[in-house]
């Protein structure tokens, strides 16, 4: 629209859709662009049918209104609004609430009367109190409600529970075993026919493709009584296939049929020929002197067909052979006409296929339809239904001759208004559910029941449908919108094109996209191509200006493979066309943040934040996704993290197992070792702890023995938890997991609050949901710690992360995804790929099903199907790309990584991918050329950027990814206070004075670690916060611990130490000529400053007093000190290299003499 009339007129026509749309009076359907407000309408809708009529009858009762979701989060969002608008009414003074009214109804304020307004405000109470509460649910849910109050009716157990994922998987895996070993025995030709065919996926993975095309082989089941002879007489009729078996047919065609004279002239014809000519006489020879029929043809195949079963192009001789010998071109031509034998062999084929299809089909079903049989018969004998369930016996109970009217009859009240949000997304089987609810809709007493019209009402937009994997099917929805019309009087479509949520320049190229895609082929003669219909988007927003960019593709540069063998199989190199853009796609968002690049927040233009970015990617897998959420934090932007991970992939429920693992087995060193350094024990100090338990250890000493036996009072409160482990090993998960975490340990915190110390908030989500999964294994039977664990190991147990509110954070998810989401700047950096246009391998076909694993086993009938699923699947490619394409408000960028092999002639991008249809679209628009590439639209930027958006922590460098160099099996690993040899330590084993000197020491080091990355005027309330979450300690204790640390940091003395350049906790592994023969040093000091000059090596100590010289100081002190000099001055050699004390006793910096290091040294070689 190109004037502000125009646009107000639009405007007016969409909000005149909306108010046809939620006309409480009539049946309609409303065909929904993205961001047109659907979902405002549904919840309109449903208001008007609870408010009283102009004409002064009473609205509709709470409990007759039935409004189907497609997920439960929407149904939670329209239950949260509806009940907002509500409640707004319950308090809104009258003029307020005429005015709210007449808004929503199109009335004049004062034709509302004193009553009206009196029942408009009970409303709210009327909601609350409906028994069951208002029914706003998914289909799945209001099924299970139906199922539950009628369940002799349905035929099901009353009480029946609804089985779980993981349940139905174990459910299905050994009807499948049994299954097979049945067909071992009773029918080894049929199992091994289904090995053969399934290839290298085995029988197993054949049953379950039948499984996954379940509910058509049950429907095709059903129509012929479960009888298998009848259902092979209906499978032969669909596929034309021939009584005789196919190696019947081979024996007839490769028997008395095959010109063997013929053969052996063409022979000894090509023979003459070229080297091509006579490679084909070879052939030919193998078929005279193969022996049996199947011999013959495996021989004479390759004479016609290629290797992908096809028939050959070009004849299978040249000229000079075709002029010496007639009979080749009479008995063998190809092209220009088919000889005799080529004739005969292209039947022979045809008629292979539908003999081969039938009896791999008939085997499939032999031996898997009683796998199908007993795994629904074992869910009826544990009272137990799944998702299919639900949606088939409810159906079957609303179909059955009158049942449907007893059972809303027996409803607390009769459904008297169905609404169905997401129909583009609604399966067939779920339209029957819903068509026979409805079916009294229309005619009847059912169209004036309680002389309040009976209404149906569909919202959806086939555009958006992206959920075949779950049975969609968007050709439905226009079936039922024709026979909405058909049945319901006055029943008529709405047309919702105005978008509420996007900028002119991207619903314009969102239409150039959709309406210039090319049409479909689907390879079948006969068949049109598909097309999509023509789309059109109005712009509410249409003042407000973004920008559409496509960026090139960067080319491929050809990578060094040399060390690829020695690589993670899965690791994304940093020179790889993905990482290279998930760098790129990083540092624009940057940009946009640094420059203070706009977006709209609904009232003015304002600097982008982290928080307005949605990334959006075709799938998880592949790299791309990982690289993109590790770009991000590189470049310091906080990132949301994957909207789904599998369960076991978090550290904290990593160490929650590894606590049942001990418990169960104490001989588990590695299980024990993560166990100590983890949140449980927090002995996170290598050199201090793990170390000296680990190493010197006799031959088949235990790690746990080590613990058992140490003096160290830290090491002891964890041998102490960890015996209260096997103490406990006997209950169940749940109970076992309960007592970890909500015990009280000696330190004074519970397990969560050492799970939240260690790994923040993130964690309680995962471990919540492993205590779930516990609680389940506890209820389905007898349940054990090693159960348990073994469930968990077996099972990629996978939980969905919320992103709608990901607050101040980029998100990354996939499409499908962030399907009903939006963001003011979209990036699709995955759009090179190739549709995967695949069709499952149980096929429906007409009357049938056929079974063909691979294209070139179809057979004409399962050719036709997969065609068709093919093309269907690439339609779904083109609605995918619509979806994520209108998720962007503001500012939408297209990009993608190179696809295939690099080379001139290449474009980087298949020719039916998402980018060659937006390329192709940008070049329909006036763009403009800009550093990063094609711009549709404008960018502006405001005066202040976003200066709050950075995360501070930085990616794998790929020094991090490159494998370690294998050291000789002579070399020492070596921490640095043993370089002296060990020490026997002879302690009190309760001294108390020397444990509150370990505690003080440990808390002054880490406040001397964390508080000098923050900012100076923060750090005395950080301090606190740290000190007082240990509930052991006095007010002047914390007091004068802060103030050592603080001390410390405010010396002016001490300014070497927190210089620029410098590392807290930094680790040092190396060695040097100065150091014992053989040994490395593996260890960690407090403060390591590196700078141009100079390289600091400090360590601070809390000893009190603080010794005066360095002669002094503690040997294991000046030992450990000079391990660490010997090593950078290794690594440093053109740098003075200065090691120091930090005495926070005072404070002092003692810096150690070279001479004194050196000599420590000289001692240590002197005793190896």
């Amino acid at each position: 629209m190109s004037d502000q009339t125009a646009e107000g007129d639009a405007f007016a026509a969409a909000i005149r859709a909306q108010a046809d749309a939620a006309n409480p009076d009539v049946s309609a359907y409303a065909t929904a662009n993205a961001g047109s407000g659907k979902t405002k309408v549904l919840i309109d809708r449903v208001a008007r049918l609870l408010l009283r009529r102009e004409d002064g009858r009473p609205g509709a009762d709470p409990d007759s209104i039935l409004c189907i979701t497609y997920t439960r989060a929407a149904a939670n969002e329209m239950l949260t609004r509806l009940f907002r608008t509500l409640g707004d009414w319950a308090v809104k003074e009258d003029d307020k609430l005429r005015e709210a009214l007449s808004k929503l109804e199109g009335r004049a304020p004062e034709k509302y009367s004193r009553e009206d307004l009196r029942d408009a405000r009970r409303l709210f109470a009327r909601a609350l109190e409906t028994p069951g509460g208002l029914r706003i649910e998914t289909i799945h849910a209001f099924c299970a409600r139906i199922l539950r109050r009628f369940p002799l009716e349905a035929g099901v157990v009353p009480g029946f529970a609804e089985m779980e994922d993981r349940d139905a998987k174990a459910l299905w895996q050994a009807a499948k075993d049994r299954a097979i070993l049945e067909a071992a025995q009773s029918a080894p030709d049929e199992l091994a026919l289904i090995a053969r065919e399934a290839m290298n996926e085995g029988a197993a993975s054949a049953l379950d493709a039948l499984k996954g095309s379940g509910a058509a082989v049950l429907r095709f089941a059903e129509r012929h009584d479960f009888v298998f002879e009848r259902m092979m007489e209906a499978l032969r009729a669909d596929l034309g296939a021939p009584v005789e078996s196919p190696a019947e047919i081979l024996a007839a065609a490769m028997g008395d049929r095959l010109p063997r004279d013929v053969i052996r002239e063409a022979m000894l014809a090509l023979l003459k020929g070229t080297a091509t000519d006579q490679g084909r006489a070879e052939v030919l020879e193998k078929v005279l002197n193969a022996e049996t029929p199947e011999a013959i043809w495996a021989a004479y195949a390759p004479f016609f067909l290629t290797d992908k079963g096809e028939f050959r192009k070009q004849n299978p001789y040249t000229k000079t052979p075709g002029q010496l010998c007639p009979l080749l071109p009479e008995y063998f031509q190809i092209k220009d006409g088919e000889g005799r034998e080529t004739a005969r062999v292209r039947e022979l084929v045809e008629v292979l296929q539908r003999a081969k299809a039938f009896a791999r089909t008939a085997a499939l079903i032999r031996i898997g339809l009683p796998a199908l049989e007993a795994y629904r018969d074992e869910k009826a004998r544990r009272g137990a239904l799944d998702f299919d369930d639900l949606i088939q016996k409810t159906r079957a109970l609303l179909e059955a001759d009158g049942m449907a009217s007893w059972v809303l009859y027996k409803l607390d009240g009769s459904i008297s208004h169905v609404l169905l949000d997401e129909a583009q997304d609604t399966s067939p089987d779920q339209w029957d559910l819903i068509r026979a609810l409805t079916h009294e809709f229309g005619s009847g007493e059912g169209r004036d029941y309680s002389q309040d019209p009976r209404t149906m009402f569909i919202v959806g937009d086939e555009k958006q449908s992206i959920y075949s994997f779950q049975g969609a099917e968007p050709e439905r929805l226009l079936t039922e919108t024709r026979r909405l019309e058909e049945r319901m009087a006055g029943a008529a479509g709405v047309e919702m094109l105005m978008s509420f949520r996007s900028v002119p320049e991207v619903l314009t190229y969102v239409d150039t996209v959709w309406n210039n895609s090319p049409p479909i082929d689907v390879g079948i003669g006969g068949m049109p191509p598909r097309t999509a219909d023509n789309t059109l988007h109005t712009a509410r927003r249409w003042n407000e200006h973004g920008a559409v960019e496509i960026w090139p593709i960067d080319p491929k540069i050809a990578d060094d493979e040399t060390d690829a063998w020695a690589r993670p199989v899965d690791v994304v190199r940093a020179t790889s066309p993905k990482a290279k853009l998930a760098t790129s796609v990083a540092r624009a968002v940057r940009r946009m943040i640094d420059r203070g690049e706009t977006v709209w927040d609904g009232k003015a233009q304002r600097a982008t934040r982290p928080e307005d970015v949605l990334i959006l990617v075709s799938k998880r897998q592949g790299g791309l996704f990982d690289s993109l959420i590790n770009a991000l934090k590189a470049e310091g932007l906080p990132v949301a993290g994957a909207d789904r991970l599998i369960l076991t992939d978090f550290i904290g429920v990593q160490d929650c197992l590894n606590l049942m693992r001990f418990a169960t087995l104490d001989l588990r060193d590695l299980t024990l070792a993560e166990i100590l350094r983890g949140p449980f024990c927090g002995l996170v100090d290598d050199d201090q702890y793990l170390f000296s338990l680990a190493s010197r250890r006799a031959k088949g000493e235990t790690l746990w023995s080590r613990v058992k036996a140490s003096d160290d009072p830290d090491v002891q409160q964890a041998a102490r938890f960890l015996q209260g482990l096997f103490d406990r090993a006997h209950l169940p998960p749940y109970e076992f997991l309960s007592h970890v975490l909500d015990r009280v340990g000696e330190g004074g915190q519970t397990g969560w609050e050492q799970l939240n110390a260690r790994l923040g908030m993130p964690a309680r989500d995962p471990i919540e949901a492993l205590l779930s999964r516990a609680l389940s294994h506890d209820s389905a039977g007898p349940s054990s710690l090693q159960s348990f664990v073994a469930s968990m190991e077996a099972e990629n147990v996978e939980i969905k992360r919320d992103l709608a509110e990901a607050g101040r954070e980029v998100r990354v998810m996939t499409v499908h995804g962030a399907k009903g989401l939006q963001a003011p700047i979209v990036i699709l950096p995955d759009t090179t790929f190739k549709p995967k246009a695949s069709a499952p391998s149980v096929l429906e076909s007409a009357n049938a099903v056929v079974w063909s694993p691979r294209k070139d086993t179809d057979a004409e009938a399962s050719k036709r199907a997969r065609a068709i699923a093919e093309a269907k699947a690439r339609e779904e490619h083109r609605r995918l790309l619509y979806v994520a394409l209108t998720r962007a408000q503001d500012r939408l960028i297209i990009a993608g990584h190179w696809q295939g092999q690099a080379g001139e002639d290449k474009t980087g991008y298949e020719k039916d991918s998402w980018y060659a249809l937006c390329d192709a679209a940008m070049d329909l628009l006036p763009f403009e050329e800009t550093d990063q590439g094609r711009r549709y639209g404008k960018v502006t930027t405001v005066a202040e950027a976003d200066t709050d958006s950075s995360l501070g922590v930085g990616g794998l460098p790929e020094w991090a990814l490159r494998p370690a160099p294998i050291d000789p099996v002579a070399r020492k690993l070596s921490a640095p206070t043993s370089l002296l040899g060990p020490k026997t330590r002879i302690v009190a084993p309760f001294d108390a004075a020397r444990e509150e000197r370990l505690k003080r020491g440990r808390a002054i080091h880490a406040l001397l670690q964390y508080l000098p990355e923050l900012p100076e005027d923060g750090r005395e309330a950080a301090a606190d916060a740290y000190l007082s979450r240990d509930a052991d300690l006095t007010d002047g204790q914390r007091a004068e611990m802060k103030a050592a640390a603080l001390g410390v940091m405010r010396d002016p003395a001490l300014g070497a130490i927190f210089q620029p350049g410098g590392r807290a906790e930094a680790a040092i592994i190396g060695k040097s000529k100065d150091l014992p023969e053989g040994t490395v040093i593996n260890g960690r000091v407090d403060r390591l400053v590196v700078t141009p000059e100079r390289v600091w090596v400090i360590d601070f100590k809390t000893d009190q007093p603080a010794p005066d010289r360095p002669e002094d100081v503690a040997d294991t002190y000046v030992a450990q000190m000079a391990a660490y000099w010997a090593v950078l001055k290794t690594a440093f050699p053109e740098r003075e290299v200065v090691a120091a004390l930090c005495w926070t006793d005072g404070p002092r910096l003692m810096r150690l003499p070279e001479a004194q290091l050196l000599a420590v040294l000289t001692s240590a070689r002197g005793m190896v």
